[in-house]
């Protein structure tokens, strides 16, 4: 029973709302972001009880329509993420630039 639901969760075969949301919140941390190591332990766990290996596990689970938007789910906001770091990254070397170039006015004032 136990791998049949992992996954049926998983595969959400029928796409109902409410095995999307179990999936969901299953897979997302407190703060709503997708947690990585949630589902590396759900693929783990799949696979460990039906014999199989991870990669038949997720390649079963994107096999299905909803396990395609689950899939693209997760790499959206994994691409949302780094690019926002970029952008944080950026922000604090242009910060910086402006501090330095304040410091150079700065200088040139005196």
């Amino acid at each position: 029973m136990y791998p049949y639901a992992l996954n049926r969760l998983l595969q959400n075969p029928t796409q109902s709302p409410v095995v999307e949301r179990t999936l969901q919140t299953l897979i997302r941390s407190n703060d709503g972001r997708i947690d990585r190591q949630k589902i590396q332990r759900l693929l783990r766990d799949s696979a460990l009880i039906s014999g199989v290996s991870k990669r038949r596990v997720v390649w079963d689970v994107i096999k299905t329509k909803p396990g395609r938007k689950l899939t693209r789910s997760i790499l959206g906001e994994d691409f949302r993420t780094s690019l926002s770091g970029t952008r944080r990254r950026n922000n604090a070397l242009t910060d910086g630039r402006r501090q330095k170039r304040k410091k150079k006015w700065f200088y040139l004032e005196l």
